[in-house]
């Protein structure tokens, strides 16, 4: 599955990778959703690998396969209105 992209927040730790946070559109009513990655292992989520760099296949993985985004961060990574989904 392709997500619509609409925005990515990146982290850095020591010029390396620490977390990725993907704002994504969820349908065509314009219902938007956050999903994020560290690099901490969470079961069932991705993770970012020590050595990973951004790109297009790892933004859309972070968008189908991270975790929800806190709404404490959602206001700091994508501030404004926006019709959050779930």
């Amino acid at each position: 599955m392709s997500y619509k992209i609409i925005e990515v927040h990146q982290v850095y730790e020591d010029n390396k990778i620490s977390e990725v946070a993907v704002l994504w559109q969820e349908n065509e009513l314009g219902w938007v959703r956050a999903s994020y990655c560290t690099t901490r292992p969470c079961s069932g989520y991705k993770f970012l690998k020590p050595d990973e760099i951004l790109s297009p296949e790892l933004i859309q993985k972070v968008a189908g396969q991270g975790m929800n985004l806190p709404d404490d961060k959602k206001s700091i990574y994508f501030p404004g209105k926006r019709k959050w989904g779930r």
